[in-house]
């Protein structure tokens, strides 16, 4: 298993070893190479640009999984139904819509970070989440994201998501970090909620492989080619070994983004495209327990 530390130099020195080490964890639990994409829409704007992304996924062959905070998925009823009607899944991402217009900045920002509530107020934003998709969408949610939350990693913030997430009878969490993956395996169990990590980036494993990173964060270091580059890699190891490549974005980040569709088409070309509730349904038993 690794370690902190051992992690830090490895992403330094050998990435090769991280990833030969988590393809070795990923085939005990599955047989072939598997890709879920799923979108947060956190924005307004999302709402506007959605259908239009989920049907040109769709032809490449990829259906994308939503996480849309409670209030925004009211906003958006008629436009995420649609979707839910073609066969998407949806997750609880929480009640309260958690970015706002920065007048300073002139563009989105963060805020209600999970990090910085009371345990109150983030059971309350679950449950509120978990009642939306029902309101809207007619459907007990099965699973979560936490917002933001890869300030939401400590012990005991990962030990209060679990205990809420098992009050609310769901199955699985797709809220840690590439680091856990490589830990604990590309699926592990805390209790009766089964962690599905997000997947890093091929070249700084520890790193998320996001479109934030790559289209929309003003100070970004990398580009649109460089997150294809990225996918080519992925798909290249995929091929090979047995991996689950689980990676999100942001609808606004993407809608005009050629590089970004390519990308997917070289990762479902190489990968299955599942989503959670099928993941589920794939997996064997030999999930590392937490």
């Amino acid at each position: 298993m690794f370690h902190n530390l051992s992690l830090n130099f490895l992403n330094r020195f050998n990435r090769t070893a991280i990833w030969k080490q988590f393809a070795k964890k990923s085939s005990s639990i599955f047989k072939n190479s598997y890709l879920i994409l799923s979108f947060d829409c956190d924005s307004e704007k999302d709402i506007a640009l959605v259908s239009d992304i989920h049907n040109t996924l769709e032809d490449i062959g990829i259906t994308p999984v939503y996480a849309v905070p409670g209030e925004l998925l009211k906003k958006g009823e008629s436009v995420y139904l649609k979707l839910f009607d073609k066969g998407a899944e949806f997750l609880n991402h929480g009640g309260r819509k958690h970015i706002y217009f920065d007048e300073i900045l002139k563009r989105e920002a963060s805020c209600f970070f999970y990090d910085k509530q009371d345990t109150t107020t983030i059971r309350n934003y679950k449950y509120e989440g978990h009642q939306n998709l029902l309101e809207v969408l007619g459907i007990q949610a099965k699973g979560f994201r936490t917002p933001h939350f890869g300030t939401f990693q400590d012990k005991q913030h990962l030990s209060l998501l679990y205990s809420i997430l098992d009050e609310l009878g769901y199955h699985f969490s797709t809220s840690t970090i590439p680091s856990k993956g490589y830990a604990f395996g590309p699926t592990y169990k805390v209790g009766k909620i089964l962690e599905i990590p997000v997947t890093g980036r091929f070249t700084e494993p520890l790193n998320i492989f996001d479109t934030w990173g790559y289209f929309a964060a003003p100070d970004k270091q990398n580009n649109s080619n460089d997150y294809q580059q990225e996918a080519e890699f992925l798909a290249t190891y995929c091929r090979k070994n047995p991996l689950l490549i689980n990676i999100y974005g942001d609808p606004s980040h993407i809608t005009k983004e050629t590089d970004f569709f390519d990308s997917m088409k070289i990762l479902a070309d190489s990968a299955q495209n599942i989503n959670f509730s099928q993941l589920l349904e794939i997996t064997n038993e030999d999930h590392c327990t937490v």
